[in-house]
Order: C-alpha cells, then structure tokens, then sequence
C-alpha cells in the first residue's frame, strides 16, 4: 500500500474532523428541536391543566369593557364607550354578514402573540402600528431597544418570533377564554393601509424579497412593454389582488383582509384599536393591562407624516369603477365590521 503522502493526510484529518463537527451539529439541532418541541408541548398541557381548575369565569358574550382602571376619568370613560361600540358593531356584522360555513372555519392563530407575563393577546396587523408593537413586545420579554434596533436590520418579525412563537389554535384559545389574558387588535381604513402596502413593497424597490412579485405582477398585468425595472402602476397591483382573490390564493399578509388575518369572527377581541385614533386608544389600552404602563409608553416607530387624502385621490384616480367594486367584494367586510366607509373612492374612480 502506498504511503500517504503529508498533503493528503491533511485533508484526510480535515474530512474526519469536519465529518465529526457535522454529526455533532445535527444532534444539537436534533436535540433543540426536539427540546423545543417538548416545550411547546409542556406549556400546552399546563394551559390545559390551568383552563381545567381555573375558577375565572369564561369571557361572556356581552362585549362590555372592563379597564380594570378605577376611578374612570371623563376621557376614560368616552374611549370605553367608543371601544365599547367598536366591539358590538364587530360582533352584529359578523352574525349578519357571515355565513354559517365561514362562522365554522377554524381561527388562523399564526400572527398572534400572546405575553404570559403582562396576560396579553395581540394580532399582528402588518401596516398598522405593527412595528411600533413588535418593539413594545420585545421590551415586555426584557429585550432593549438597542437589540430591537438590531434586529430591524436583519427581520424584526423573526426575532420577534424567537421571543414569542406562534401559537397553536388550543394555546390561542386557551388564552383568550378561561385564562382571560386581555387581546387587541389595531386596525386602519382598509384602503388607507392597502395603498400604505403598495408603495412599501410594489412601487418602492428597496425591499429585495419583493422583487419577484413586482415582476410578476408587471408582466402579467402591464398593457403596454415596460424596459427597465418591475415597477407595478396601483392599477396593475389591483388586477394583480382581484386575480388572486378570484383563484382563491392565499393573500400576503401585508394586504389580507383583517377578518380572515386575524379571525375576528371567530376569536374575542377585547380591544379594536384603531389607526386614526391610536394615541389615545393605546394610551387607555396601558392603563387599562395591568403593569403595562410601567415597560410602555404610547410612541410610534418609522411615523410619517404622509398627507394620504391627497395620495388616495392620487392613486385611486387611476382605477374604474369595476376595478373598485372587484376590491370592495376582498375588502368591504373590513369597511362594515371595523365601521369605516368607502363612498369617498367612488368620487374618484373612473367611469
């Protein structure tokens, strides 16, 4: 047998080495993910164990607010009021507007957080303040905003994730009834929020993993050769949604309905927050969370001063009145259960 020389007893060294590191790695991958799975299952089980001896009563169908904040100040006592009516208009749409099919289909619980700590549920609606919360939910798990700061380089969303993984239908629900943990959601004109999206992620070419839908969506949807970069006109990222929406295809989660990201039918929202009024609902909503108000305080992340009344004339000028209705069957539920109105697009649209 021929001796090996120096150089190839090097390499065979390196391959037995590196070999024994691979191994090594897979079964601490293997073990974190089967520890991680453990984990998810423990903390079911302990949820379930607490749901069954839980003396709390279950959430009731009333829908009252109960802020937990005493004594209730004027201004208190008018955000309760107008919460109030936000959850009922919510709950009489649902049981007009839904058909029996709908109100059975199981609750998507993939973008909620739920904070054991603080015993509170939220529905991440992208392009709505979400930003703004995924940094209040990395200071309520003892994160800094130095590491938030960090993580928006990367993705804000997946480290947030690590802190707080998605849940499972029964830990969701589990949460939101005989555990009584306090949930909210932030909404925005529909519209508003759609063109919000748009110029983010299509018009804009600073995010690359858009990049592949802006070129789909343009040589789909262009009538006329385009040279040059993919830049879709609104009007063609509206063909684009009314195509998706009549193929049944899953929407990206920066521009899907609000009743169907969030199940708003099926699952208890204590709080609707809206977008237009988020200064004082947020303020209400720390005080009313117990120790919220002492990790919190109301503020906004990546604020603009955009003047939307003039880019929606802008933007929805370049519609006809077709492509407008087509939009209302995607996203008229979130014009009537959220109790915004659409007739100020009809003046706009063309003809």
């Amino acid at each position: 047998m021929r001796r090996l020389s120096s150089v190839n007893v090097l390499l065979l060294s390196l391959v037995i080495v590196f070999g024994i590191f691979t191994i090594f790695g897979n079964m601490q991958i293997n073990l974190k993910d089967k520890s991680t799975v453990e984990g998810r299952t423990a903390r079911i089980n302990q949820l379930r164990e607490l749901c069954n001896s839980s003396s709390t009563n279950m959430k009731n169908d009333q829908w009252t607010i109960n802020p937990g904040i005493t004594p209730l100040s004027e201004s208190s006592r008018n955000v309760v009021n107008i919460l109030t009516e936000r959850r009922k208009l919510l709950q009489t749409q649902c049981e007009e507007k839904l058909t029996p099919e709908e109100k059975a289909q199981p609750a998507n619980s993939n973008e909620f957080l739920i904070s054991d700590k603080y015993k509170l549920v939220w529905c991440n609606v992208f392009k709505a303040a979400s930003t703004t919360w995924m940094f209040n939910f990395f200071i309520m798990a003892g994160k800094t905003e130095k590491e938030f700061r960090l993580s928006l380089k990367t993705s804000a969303v997946e480290e947030t994730r690590k802190l707080y993984p998605r849940p499972s239908i029964e830990e969701l629900n589990d949460s939101l009834t005989c555990l009584n943990y306090s949930s909210f959601i932030i909404v925005r004109e529909p519209f508003e929020r759609l063109l919000s999206s748009y110029r983010d992620k299509i018009e804009s070419t600073a995010q690359y993993y858009f990049r592949s839908l802006r070129c789909t969506i343009k040589n789909k949807f262009s009538q006329v050769n385009f040279i040059g970069k993919c830049i879709p006109t609104f009007s063609e990222f509206v063909d684009y949604l009314i195509d998706e929406a009549d193929n049944n295809r899953p929407f990206n989660e920066h521009w899907a309905p609000y009743y169907t990201f969030c199940s708003t039918c099926q699952l208890h929202f204590d709080y609707i927050l809206h977008f237009e009024t988020l200064s004082q609902d947020e303020a209400f909503l720390l005080q009313a969370v117990p120790g919220l108000s002492e990790v919190l305080s109301p503020q906004k992340l990546h604020n603009s001063n955009t003047n939307y009344e003039e880019l929606i004339k802008d933007y929805f000028s370049q519609l006809t009145l077709n492509q407008l209705h087509s939009l209302l069957r995607i996203y008229g539920r979130d014009f009537l259960f959220f109790g915004y109105s659409e007739q100020k697009y009809f003046k706009y649209a063309k003809s």
